[in-house]
């Protein structure tokens, strides 16, 4: 209903808030995923007009954005964090930037970012963000410290609803401002840090070996690996080929990316 009407559907979700504030309050965290679920809809699909419901549903995303014990949960709030960047307008910014935003880096920070239970979630989060940074970037007090941030959480490889945008936004940053990702990790120097470089390739590369894109973004992130590898003299050309795995190498010969 929501897909199909968007705004015009607002007014009529009267009769299904009950349900998800009932579902908000279980114990049950797949429940209570169903209902963050349904309030993400509304703010994807009614957009700035489902703000006049934010208060049954912000603080809720909160809590679940630093629930460690249900990645799932956690997923869906930060997937809401997103479509809230995207779609909800200036209504959400202080909620986003001000309490969103320092959870989900939290949890990017956790040592079990990338378990096989978490990496979901901490995908989503590593969309989300970028939604943030596009969407916000104004409003945030360090958006050139975020951007540092989100390109070392990359890559997205898990999560094919996600990845397309995640890397759309990447080819975006390089091509408008390349120097403010290939920093070194602590944001200092400018361009062409070794370190960064080496992340770059491997993000692009993991990402083309994982996923499946569009032919103009397939193109974008050869275009920028080969500029990458060319940049580089042979030596460190060779060394960085070198650490890219067998398995990723022959997936990109395999779909003709090399």
């Amino acid at each position: 209903m929501l897909a199909t009407h968007g705004p015009a559907f607002v007014a009529m979700f009267q009769n299904v808030l009950p349900i998800a504030h009932m579902y908000l309050q279980e114990s049950d965290p797949a429940a209570r995923q169903w209902a963050i679920c349904v309030f993400d809809d509304l703010v994807e699909y009614a957009g700035p007009a489902s703000s006049q419901y934010a208060s049954e549903f912000l603080k809720p995303i909160a809590q679940a954005l630093r629930d460690t014990n249900a990645p799932d949960l956690r997923q869906a709030a930060a997937y809401g964090v997103g479509v809230m960047a995207q779609f909800g307008g200036d209504a959400y910014a202080e909620f986003v930037v001000g309490a969103a935003l320092p959870a989900m880096l939290e949890s990017l920070a956790s040592n079990d970012a990338r378990s096989t239970e978490n990496v979901y979630a901490t995908e989503n989060i590593i969309a989300a963000v970028a939604k943030v940074l596009r969407f916000f970037g104004g409003k945030l007090p360090d958006a050139k410290g975020l951007l540092q941030t989100w390109f070392w959480a990359l890559p997205v490889c898990n999560d094919a609803d996600e990845a397309p945008a995640t890397y759309e936004y990447l080819v975006q940053v390089l091509s408008e401002q390349p120097d403010a990702l290939l920093l070194s990790a602590n944001g200092t120097g400018s361009g062409n840090d070794p370190r960064a470089l080496k992340h770059l390739v491997s993000v692009v590369v993991e990402a083309l070996a994982a996923c499946s894109f569009a032919p103009e973004l397939v193109q974008a992130l050869v275009a920028i690996m080969q500029k990458t590898m060319a940049s580089l003299d042979d030596s460190a050309r060779a060394s960085l080929w070198a650490s890219v795995s067998p398995e990723h190498q022959r997936a990109l010969q395999s779909k003709g990316y090399i």
